[in-house]
């Protein structure tokens, strides 16, 4: 089998991530690649585990004369983000990867190469293969489901490993100088209720908020970026408050950890030479506050004749309480980390509001690094929610890894990557989910670090992998797993 990695090193890691390039494995599509692992960890007579989520635990005894240390664990997801170009043909559910060098540098022509987190799963495979290698007992595990919410880290069993000390390889730490020292948990909660409808009367306005530049409700949320739905019930709401206005329609936002950039609504006033004004002043007076942080800020307001007018409009209690209650959602940062400088601790993100012909649906994204905290305004939003008259349906409900001042492993880190790399790292907290949470969150006496090769274009058909990165990163894991087998 011929391998376009061939003459770069550490060649047999290499061709295990060609290898797993080769298989299917697009979220929600990891049977294969799970059954795969688990074959390969059996046949090298390991202790292999395989869960009906998918997730695939391989555990080895430690090198001779460390086989009695407290084991590490080395984690990784197996899971892609399938995204190609329009013109590619690629089938993520048969095809294998089309990976190719250029210039140092593995991709995939026209699609996502998948180091995210293929990376991870060969440098197990590497350490899980290599005899040579001095380390404590390992066990590795491979999970899935991690670009769709974290799901196999969820699912897997607490029973399926004992260690008290995790490598995570799903991100950054030793390129760009950095060692993530923790990770926010969330909250999916969709509020919904059955609508009660009335015959359309008054005379109708529309109003359409767009060129918000939205983002990513974790990356994004302390930006001062505006909300298009919180936008459109304060301008509604303000309405309301000099004539009787009520909604007809009112659509916008479709993801839940993206904050809202665009909506749609009309509305139906009992006096448009009173509304009017008012939602012009209320419209400059946005796009004066945003002129700043989201500078392209667009309410487009159209007086609607009557053969665009709806038939039907919301009752009016129900009208009232969807604004009020869009109005008075949080959709912002909450608190402030006091531990880490410029971490946000806890947030809130209204993802969308969605008025159908059977259901009116809320949605919110509530994220933070402290689990009590996380709860405690999930409480609100339900509090809220009805006290308006929403029933409240909980989704995903992910844990955070709390920053820990002290860590042992976390020391050893910073020490080795000056000592062999000559890297000064830096404490380094996001404020986005990752696994390491789920890992936390069944056992917070657990002490995690993380790191990874250097690439770019994670999720979009331009990812790459610095090879140079990928053998600099994998020796250093090597050295590290040593390193730890002095420390137990």
């Amino acid at each position: 089998m011929k391998y376009v990695t061939e003459g770069y090193e550490p060649k047999q890691v290499l061709q295990y991530f060609e290898d797993i390039s080769r298989i299917p494995r697009g979220s929600g599509n990891e049977a294969g690649v799970a059954q795969y692992l688990y074959d390969w960890g059996k046949n090298l007579g390991l202790d292999a585990y395989k869960d009906e989520y998918n997730n695939v635990v391989l555990k080895k005894k430690g090198s001779a004369g460390c086989e009695n240390l407290p084991p590490v664990i080395l984690q990784g997801h197996t899971d892609i983000v399938a995204v190609k170009l329009p013109e590619s043909d690629h089938n993520f559910l048969t095809d294998p990867l089309p990976i190719y060098v250029e210039d140092g540098l593995l991709k995939s022509k026209g699609t996502t190469l998948g180091a995210d987190n293929g990376n991870a799963v060969a440098y197990m495979m590497g350490v899980l293969s290599d005899d040579t290698l001095v380390h404590p007992p390992l066990e590795c595990i491979f999970t899935s489901g991690e670009e769709i919410g974290l799901i196999g880290a969820n699912k897997l069993s607490k029973d399926a490993y004992t260690g008290k000390r995790m490598i995570n390889m799903d991100g950054g730490g030793l390129a760009d100088g950095k060692t993530t020292v923790s990770s926010a948990g969330g909250l999916e909660l969709t509020m919904v209720k059955t609508p009660v409808w009335q015959d359309a009367k008054g005379e109708f306005i529309s109003l359409y908020i767009h060129g918000l530049k939205g983002g990513h409700s974790a990356g994004a949320i302390d930006k001062g970026r505006g909300n298009a739905g919180k936008l459109m019930a304060r301008i509604i709401n303000k309405v309301s408050l000099s004539t009787k206005t009520v909604v007809a329609t009112m659509n916008g936002g479709e993801k839940m950890n993206a904050i809202m950039s665009d909506i749609k609504a009309v509305i139906s006033v009992e006096d448009k030479a009173v509304a009017m004004p008012i939602i012009e002043k209320t419209i400059a007076e946005i796009k004066e506050e945003l002129r700043v942080t989201d500078e392209g800020f667009i309410c487009e307001v159209e007086e609607l004749c009557c053969d665009k007018a709806p038939k039907k409009m919301l009752d009016d209690k129900q009208s009232k309480q969807l604004v009020q209650f869009v109005f008075t959602i949080p959709a912002t940062v909450r608190d402030m980390s006091f531990e880490i400088e410029g971490l946000v601790l806890n947030s809130n993100n209204l993802a969308a509001v969605q008025v159908y012909e059977d259901v009116i649906k809320v949605l919110t994204l509530n994220r933070s690094g402290d689990s009590s905290r996380q709860e405690a305004m999930g409480d609100e939003i339900k509090a809220l929610a009805d006290a308006f008259d929403f029933e409240v349906q909980v989704g995903a409900n992910f844990s955070g890894w709390k920053f820990k001042p002290d860590s042992k492993l976390r020391e050893t880190h910073i020490r080795l990557a000056k000592e062999v790399l000559g890297v000064e790292l830096q404490l380094h907290a996001g404020h986005g989910g990752l696994e390491t949470g789920e890992f936390y969150g069944k056992d917070p006496e657990i002490d995690i670090i993380t790191f990874g090769p250097k690439g770019g274009g994670a999720h979009t058909p331009e990812e790459f992998l610095d090879l140079a990165s990928f053998k600099e990163v994998y020796e250093y894991l090597c050295k590290l797993l040593e390193e730890l087998t002095k420390e137990a």
